[in-house]
């Protein structure tokens, strides 16, 4: 099932707020206000500062996380009351979960951008999987803080 309009963000988590948001502004900013629906992870980094910059912009954000709202960090609950959708898989516990959180990301979206400083796997495999299903698919490198 693929969401009318919809929009999955990837990346690192290893991103700070500022360069976050500049690289929004440059990749993104020309999408919004079209009746959209942008996908984000949850996570700390390019997902947190996704999630602030579309709200701010008036902007229709899901965030799909892999267990529950309560197995969730701390820091992320109070974006639960302000996001408008939070998909919650209620996977088990096991170390592949946020692979299938973000492939199933992927699978409700029509195109994917992904932010990658260059670490960690996760932002890389969403984007190889994302070809895989034949998505459009912009990636773009990130200088790490």
């Amino acid at each position: 099932m693929t969401v009318k309009n919809s929009i999955t963000i990837t990346g690192s988590r290893d991103v700070d707020r500022e360069t976050a948001r500049t690289l929004f502004e440059q990749h993104l900013s020309s999408l919004l206000h079209q009746g959209r629906t942008w996908l984000v992870g949850g996570a700390r980094g390019i997902d947190e500062w996704a999630m602030e910059w579309f709200l701010e912009n008036s902007e229709i954000c899901w965030v799909v996380i892999p267990y529950t709202r309560a197995k969730q960090p701390k820091w992320v609950h109070p974006w639960f009351e302000q996001i408008d959708r939070v998909v919650e898989l209620q996977l088990p516990r096991r170390k592949n979960a946020y692979a299938i959180r973000n492939r199933h990301m992927v699978d409700l979206s029509q195109v994917v951008f992904g932010f990658w400083t260059g670490k960690g796997g996760g932002t890389i495999k969403t984007l190889r999987y994302a070809l895989r299903q034949r998505k459009e698919v912009h990636g773009f490198p990130v200088a790490a803080e």
